[in-house]
């Protein structure tokens, strides 16, 4: 009888708790004073130590501005989705897209312009042009670049060491390269010295090293110029890792994720990847940090290069004023200096995976010892053509020439790309106008 009364007197508790937050609640959102931002990208809470760096970064957010209420979702930009989200008018407040979606995202009227915002920010004038750049269309900057990756070369230490190779030396060139994966590739024993997806995403950055560029604006029109004789080395350098020196993985048109597991299980012994991938790639697979390293991409015949990318905060064009301001406000909070030291102190705290491109471009943390290799790899950075149909070109690209070169020993890259080029200025380039 006696626990009865105690079951039911907490009951009783947990129903006036409960309606007391309701009431709350409600009250909040009827006060005019508050005002309600919700934001996507929430760590899920799978990844629970993600999740608590963010919490606590709302926590400290929240006190200094205590008008504003966050209310984050577990929901990660995906383009097809969220194009439908934003067409219907259920769009975030604010949220971290691709930066390779500003284009299309910016000339759909779905992004609000942040020039007002980013005119007298202090911490402009730390993000390196190559990445403010890439979130303009026409005369307007869409975004804030909030994190940056660059296309890196991952490596297996232990194979590298089992093979005789020094495991602190990674390949530097492409010979070197070429040279390194033959020597890792022992196929009797499944393993593979490298491991190579047939996509554009890659292939540009071999492109770039070469002296060339995948596109050119010329009289206001774009055309393309991965026809040029450094996008032909590129491909033929592709071509002989397939056939002459016969590193690459046996099914050629394996996916990234397929490639990464390889990795993992130590079957591939050198791929191409970013370094936000280590995480996932780390707990996903159970992999010990310490059997992996990165290092820049191998330099080809004209030096280094290599893409970078990453996600950019974005303000929903449609939603209110006070609502964008609010925004505003959590973008110039979580990219301080004094926010992205505290996430990498309590990362060390935590005992996570520091990876430099977690954080802001924007901060003085990248001249800490461990962030050198990114801010190398800034002085050297490309970013994918930033052109109306690109994203077309590059899918193309993706379908047919670079899947033909491994699939087929007697194709001829310069015919390929050259047949390619002018399919893509007659069909793709022709209809597009250029941005001013």
């Amino acid at each position: 009888m006696k626990n009865l009364f105690y079951i039911f007197l907490f009951a009783l508790l947990a129903f006036g708790l409960s309606q007391f937050l309701m009431r709350q609640n409600e009250k909040d959102i009827q006060d005019k004073t508050v005002t309600h931002l919700t934001l996507w990208n929430v760590p899920p809470k799978s990844l629970p130590l993600d999740r608590q760096i963010w919490e606590e970064t709302v926590k400290e957010f929240e006190t200094q501005n205590p008008n504003i209420k966050v209310e984050g979702v577990e929901r990660e930009y995906q383009p097809e989705e969220f194009i439908t989200v934003m067409a219907g008018g259920k769009g975030p407040d604010l949220v971290k897209v691709w930066v390779g979606a500003i284009q299309t995202l910016a000339n759909l009227g779905f992004l609000d312009p942040v020039d007002t915002y980013i005119q007298n920010w202090s911490q402009r004038d730390f993000i390196k042009p190559v990445l403010l750049e890439s979130t303009k269309v026409g005369t307007h900057f869409y975004g804030v670049p909030a994190d940056t990756y660059f296309l890196f070369l991952l490596y297996r230490k232990d194979l590298f060491t089992a093979a005789g190779l020094n495991p602190e030396t990674p390949p530097t060139t492409w010979d070197e390269l070429a040279n390194t994966a033959k020597t890792l590739t022992h196929r009797e024993k499944g393993q593979y010295g490298l491991g190579l997806v047939p996509k554009t995403w890659y292939f540009q950055d071999f492109v770039w090293q070469a002296g060339g560029e995948m596109t050119r604006t010329e009289n206001d029109k774009v055309h393309a110029a991965f026809d040029e004789p450094p996008g032909v080395q590129a491909l033929r350098f592709w071509k002989d890792l397939c056939w002459k020196y016969k590193v690459l993985q046996p099914d050629v048109l394996m996916p990234e994720n397929e490639i990464l597991h390889l990795f993992a299980l130590g079957k591939i012994a050198m791929t191409f990847g970013t370094e936000n991938q280590l995480p996932a790639l780390i707990t996903r697979y159970k992999i010990d940090p310490q059997s992996f390293g990165i290092a820049p991409l191998p330099a080809g015949p004209a030096g280094k290069a290599a893409h970078l990318g990453g996600d950019v905060y974005v303000i929903n064009a449609t939603t209110s004023e006070e609502k964008k301001n609010a925004a505003w406000k959590w973008v110039e909070f979580d990219l301080s200096p004094a926010n992205q030291l505290r996430k990498w102190l309590r990362m060390h705290e935590l005992k996570m995976f520091v990876y430099p491109g977690a954080f802001s471009s924007a901060t003085n943390i990248a001249n800490q010892d461990e962030f050198k290799m990114v801010k190398d790899a800034l002085e050297t950075a490309r970013v994918e053509p930033h052109v109306n149909g690109w994203p077309e070109v590059r899918d193309m690209l993706d379908e047919s020439p670079l899947q033909e070169i491994f699939l087929d020993p007697d194709a001829d890259p310069q015919q390929l790309l050259l047949s390619y080029a002018k399919e893509a200025d007659r069909d793709i380039f022709s209809k597009v106008k250029v941005d001013r």
